[in-house]
């Protein structure tokens, strides 16, 4: 896939993989989640989504040779979704006025890698495969 569409995807799919963690969240808690709460939702996944954006291109997590092997992929995502999330911690807790409890960090943290690592495991597998067949 060329690096551009390849960018693009990734970006996209790891919009939309925060997006629905934040979604998992508000209704385990109750809030409204279809489409009239959009707004709603990407304000939960923001303070995330942003420490996501700025922490994985440090740790490498869009570099090709990074998301072309599976495993590869996945420890660097591990290592980047860490960044993130105590940068996204601290964008909340701007926005919150406080931190909140560590479990809600627990939580978010096994449950936003867990769907982050999943949907970049089938994008690795098929850029694997794509490489595969250029050769």
């Amino acid at each position: 896939m060329p690096t551009s569409n390849r960018m693009i995807t990734l970006l996209v799919g790891d919009t939309i993989a925060l997006l629905i963690f934040a979604a998992i969240g508000r209704n385990s808690h109750g809030a409204a989640i279809g489409p009239a709460a959009f707004a709603q939702v990407f304000t939960t996944a923001l303070p995330f989504l942003v420490g996501w954006l700025i922490s994985a291109p440090l740790f490498g997590a869009y570099s090709p040779s990074t998301t072309a092997n599976p495993l590869i992929m996945l420890r660097h995502t591990s290592i980047a979704w860490v960044a993130a999330l105590l940068l996204g911690a601290v964008i909340r807790a701007t926005m919150i006025g406080r931190f909140s409890p560590f479990s809600f960090y627990v939580v978010t943290f096994i449950v936003a890698l867990f769907i982050l690592c999943g949907w970049r495991a089938l994008f690795a597998v098929w850029e694997e495969r794509g490489s595969l067949g250029r050769r």
